[in-house]
């Protein structure tokens, strides 16, 4: 039991610290960008470029996760990711940043479903939401730290040291992820292309495609506005971070009451995003924004466990790793959408705010995907 303790944790530290080299690069990608005199389409394409090899590669390193090794998946995640930010530390135009963000899918790609399967792995029998809330706890600490440093190195250093600085740091946590597996128990691919059609994972899918649309988008947008009408680096990271802070107070209890009703937490946890979007949209004001974000922030920590449990807790054993691939690659189908939606938007108004509004619609309906076939009772349990 001990060692078993040790791997669950040794993970869930790598995957904390793997989400916070990700924070630290991410919000500066647009503002970098900026620098280099990119216009917002292209922006938009940088940022969406992650999501390129993710889509791909999800899959295919969600079935070996299942087949072959979760925790040699995770560290080829991590080489992959040091290689996408030495590419950012060394790019000097705009496709040369969207290189260093394909590389940066791939890594993500690989690295998350195994993660996020060797979670659902080791929770105990009617816990899996508990548990995704514990993992989901150590994201948000990443989330939380990784704006912030990455604001304050940016300050300090300047945009590519810092991508150099994150490249390096990323690879010491190789011996964090490498472990021996215990033996799996396998499926056979018709059980995991039936668990894509299984009516709790699709409702959690569709949603976390749409609030991934509506936060990429606004998330790349509101960091170079935020740039242009003067606000600094540290500033616009603080916003980010306070969001993630925040994020961490109900994301055990969210858990525990998605072991009960995932449903009731994923669209309970939609409205009070898009509350905080729309308010974001009204006002973008330093102080209205730090309230805001704290809004935003409770409603994402409802939100992530609920949703993982509601499209996880009924996957088979063995296949785990798939289902979790597909299910994250909603973010990255967010993350090519998103950003190119709200760049296109703002070349044709010529209004950054206009585009914000976008978001708290667009979460709004997310809710409603879940909430509709929950009240119809589709959702209950088999």
């Amino acid at each position: 039991m001990r060692t078993l303790i040790s791997q669950v944790w040794r993970v869930n530290l790598a995957t904390m610290l793997f989400f916070t080299m990700i924070q630290v690069v991410v919000p500066l990608i647009p503002r970098y960008a900026l620098t280099v005199s990119a216009s917002p389409f292209l922006i938009g394409l940088a940022v969406s470029a992650i999501s390129i090899t993710a889509i791909f590669l999800r899959p295919i390193s969600g079935f070996l996760s299942d087949s072959w090794a979760r925790s040699k998946l995770m560290a080829l995640g991590l080489a992959f990711g040091s290689a996408a930010y030495l590419v950012l530390f060394l790019s000097a135009d705009i496709y040369q940043i969207m290189i260093g963000r394909i590389l940066e899918g791939a890594g993500v790609a690989l690295f998350v479903p195994s993660s996020m399967a060797s979670a659902v792995d080791q929770a105990p029998e009617g816990k899996v939401g508990e548990t995704l809330g514990w993992r989901s706890l150590m994201i948000g600490l990443g989330f939380t730290i990784g704006p912030a440093l990455g604001g304050l190195l940016a300050e300090a250093f300047g945009y590519t040291t810092t991508f150099g600085i994150t490249s390096v740091l990323i690879l010491f946590l190789l011996p964090l992820v490498l472990y021996r597996e215990p033996r799996k128990e396998r499926a056979a691919f018709s059980v995991s292309i039936r668990g894509l059609l299984e009516r709790h994972f699709v409702v959690a899918f569709v949603s976390l495609v749409v609030y991934a649309i509506a936060w990429m988008g606004l998330l790349t947008f509101l960091s170079a506005y935020l740039k242009i009408i003067g606000y600094g680096d540290l500033q616009i990271g603080l916003f980010v971070s306070i969001q993630a802070v925040s994020s961490l107070a109900l994301r055990i209890f969210a858990g525990r009451a998605a072991d009960k009703n995932p449903a009731l937490m994923t669209y309970v946890g939609l409205f009070l995003i898009s509350f905080a979007f729309l308010l974001i949209a009204l006002n973008q004001e330093a102080i209205q924004l730090y309230i805001d974000a704290v809004i935003f922030g409770l409603g994402i920590g409802i939100f992530v466990p609920g949703s993982q449990t509601l499209a996880l807790a009924h996957a088979h054993a063995g296949s785990r790793g798939f289902l979790s691939s597909i299910y994250t690659m909603g973010m990255d189908v967010g993350n090519m959408v998103g950003p190119l939606m709200f760049g296109a938007v703002i070349q044709a108004s010529g209004s950054y705010p206009d585009s914000f509004l976008i978001s708290p619609v667009l979460t709004f309906a997310a809710a409603l995907v879940v909430l509709v076939p929950e009240r119809m009772g589709r959702l209950k349990d088999n």
